[in-house]
C-alpha cells in the first residue's frame, strides 16, 4: 500500500494535460481552443538565437496577461498561426536564472530599467521573433501607473489598436 501512494505521489500529472487545457485552466477566461505552446528559458533562447516564434511573455497572476492572451490568441488564429509559445518568466527572474539574465540581454534594446536599476522583463509581453530578429515587441502596459483596471484601460478603441498592432507583425512575421 505504501509503494502504491509513492508512486501515485510522485507522478506528473500535469503532463498529461495538453497545453491549451493546461493554458485555459491557468487563464479562466481563454477557450481551451487555444494554440498556447508552453516553453522554457532554453526554447526562447533558442528561437532569439535565430530561429522564428510568437510569444506571449507573461504569468498568469498579472490579470492584464489575461486581456493580451486573449487578444494574441483571437489575432493569430485569425492569420491560421499553429502556436504561440507561451513564457511564464516569474519563477526564472525571481531565481536569477542565468538563462533569464541572457534573454533579457537579447532584448535589452526593448526593455526598461526597474526601480532597482536592472533591466526586466514585464508581464505581459508580445514577443514575435522572424529568423532571430525581433520584428515586433509589445509591452506597453508598464506604462500605465497607478489603480488602473484592464477593465477600464481596454476601451473598443484601445481593443482595436492593440489587435491592429498585432495582426500587422502577425503578417509581416508570415510574409
Amino acid at each position: 500500500m505504501i509503494y502504491l501512494f509513492v508512486i501515485l505521489g510522485t507522478k506528473d500529472y500535469s503532463s498529461d494535460i495538453s497545453d491549451n487545457i493546461r493554458f485555459s485552466n491557468e487563464y479562466k477566461d481563454i477557450s481551451k481552443n487555444n494554440i498556447y505552446k508552453y516553453v522554457n528559458e532554453n526554447a526562447v533562447l533558442n528561437i532569439l538565437n535565430g530561429k522564428s516564434g510568437i510569444f506571449l511573455m507573461a504569468f498568469p497572476s498579472n490579470i492584464w496577461s489575461h486581456y493580451y492572451a486573449d487578444y494574441l490568441n483571437e489575432i493569430a488564429i485569425k492569420n491560421d498561426i499553429k502556436e504561440i509559445y507561451y513564457y511564464n518568466f516569474l519563477q526564472n527572474r525571481n531565481l536569477n536564472n542565468k538563462t533569464y539574465d541572457v534573454i533579457i540581454n537579447k532584448l535589452k534594446e526593448y526593455l526598461v530599467y526597474n526601480d532597482l536599476g536592472k533591466l526586466d522583463l514585464t508581464s505581459p509581453t508580445i514577443v514575435i521573433v522572424k529568423e532571430g530578429k525581433v520584428i515586433y515587441f509589445d509591452d506597453e502596459i508598464r506604462n500605465i501607473k497607478g489603480g488602473t483596471k484592464p477593465e477600464e484601460y481596454f476601451t473598443d478603441y484601445r481593443k482595436n489598436v492593440i489587435k491592429n498592432s498585432i495582426d500587422v507583425a502577425i503578417k509581416e512575421y508570415l510574409k
